[in-house]
């Protein structure tokens, strides 16, 4: 079987990618400097892709996808992993996608792929398995409610995104989570979890031929499920600014977010605005730093892209996000912030901010990509995000070419002419309304 597609990778990197009569596309990224890899399996399928009856169903698969199959007994995916040197076996939902890994010695890889094409095909949906995961979601959202942080993001995106489904919490509803019925798992199954809804990324040492000769035994049989379905249209730009205060019982501190719409990862905006981020926040000789940390309003201040930092599929939110000192309100940080974005858009950009803030991109981008698994993490992501496993490394190069122009453009176009999304997060003591 010969490749559909060739790379090199970061310059380094042989990267191969395979597609299967069934749908399965895998990206083999060659690594040999050690007998080790990193497996990684993307499904098409995340919060933003479910039906307003499914709200939380891709996490509960998130969950679910541990247990039996037709063939494997309720712990035995795990005891095998383990016997086969796997280590950091975990899962995570996002908005567009349901990722499962390990990492294992690069001989055991085929018993690593026995096992994910078994349960993307026989997955046994008990209703006894499905109550005991049902309890475990639920519990993780109790902690969630005690958790700050949760509720400004649930709170922020539910705000940001209407109509758009990146303003549902991923993790769904506790009332609808409390009464899925064994008919929606089944149903959600078929549709979701087929080798047309995969990506498989494996990095590191393999054979490569002997490794898509085990890729297609154990996936080609396979039927394919439901089409992905087309991302849905970017929620409409806001006519004017908006505020938002809410109150935790749980914090004796403020906190304070503020959003202004983007364009989406493959827009040609996209590595401006990566700059004025890093320009803004990175290193603790940033501006914002020296405003907020160094001047003892906050304890924290960082600046980021939303769609760059968690490869969405769909348009996010430029963000500056402040976890103030005890005692400094909220509204002294967000003056602070305007000010500095006020002064920015008048005097200028020094170049030292600019090469600074290209200079730690490209630093924070090559030290994210240290192992087998965050090289995985990075072509599969790309993968789901706009199709493209280069994406990163061509991003890096048009952040490399960004000047003072391309930023100052940005800032006016994306921030200083545009509506505000602010929330403010407040001690429950400092007096609900």
């Amino acid at each position: 079987m010969e490749p559909r597609q060739s790379w090199t990778l970061l310059g380094n990197y042989p990267l191969r990618h395979y597609s299967f009569e069934n749908g399965l596309n895998a990206y083999l990224l060659h690594n040999p400097i050690s007998p080790v890899a990193a497996f990684l399996t993307h499904y098409t399928v995340g919060s933003a892709s479910e039906e307003d009856s499914e709200r939380g169903l891709a996490h509960f698969f998130e969950h679910m996808m541990f247990r039996e199959t037709d063939s494997l007994g309720d712990g035995d995916f795990d005891r095998i992993i383990a016997q086969s040197g796997g280590v950091g076996l975990n899962a995570f939902t996002s908005y567009d996608t349901t990722a499962f890994h390990v990492s294992l010695p690069s001989k055991n890889l085929e018993r690593v792929i026995g096992l994910e094409s078994d349960r993307m095909a026989n997955l046994k949906l008990s209703e006894a398995l499905i109550e005991i995961e049902r309890g475990a979601v639920l519990g993780e959202m109790n902690m969630y409610k005690d958790m700050p942080s949760e509720q400004m993001w649930e709170t922020l995106t539910a705000e940001a995104f209407s109509p758009h489904p990146y303003r549902h919490p991923v993790i769904g509803y506790e009332e609808q989570v409390r009464n899925f019925a064994q008919r929606d798992f089944e149903r959600f199954y078929r549709a979701h979890y087929a080798p047309n809804r995969a990506v498989v990324v494996v990095a590191g040492d393999f054979d490569e031929a002997r490794l898509v000769e085990q890729l297609a035994q154990a996936y080609g049989h396979l039927s394919p499920g439901a089409p992905r379905p087309e991302p849905s249209p970017a929620a409409p730009p806001w006519s004017e600014s908006r505020r938002v205060e809410i109150f935790h019982a749980r914090i004796s501190t403020e906190n304070l977010m503020m959003g202004w719409r983007t364009p989406g990862l493959t827009h040609g905006d996209l590595p401006a605005l990566t700059v004025l981020a890093a320009v803004l926040s990175a290193g603790q000789s940033s501006p914002l730093h020296r405003k907020i940390v160094l001047d003892g309003l906050g304890s924290q201040a960082s600046a980021f892209v939303m769609e760059a930092e968690m490869m969405l599929l769909s348009p996010g939110m430029f963000m500056v996000d402040v976890g103030l000192l005890h005692g400094i309100a909220a509204e002294r940080a967000e003056s602070a912030v305007r000010d500095l974005l006020e002064s920015l858009a008048r005097d200028g950009l020094a170049e030292e901010d600019l090469a600074r803030a290209k200079n730690l991109l490209r630093l924070g981008f090559h030290s994210s990509l240290a192992t087998n698994m965050s090289l995985a993490r990075h072509v599969g992501g790309y993968v789901v995000a706009c199709g493209d496993p280069q994406f990163g490394e061509k991003s890096l190069a048009k952040i490399a070419a960004v000047g003072q122009d391309a930023v100052m453009a940005v800032l006016e176009s994306y921030i200083s002419a545009a509506p505000c999304l602010t929330l403010i997060q407040r001690p429950e003591s400092g007096g609900r309304p």
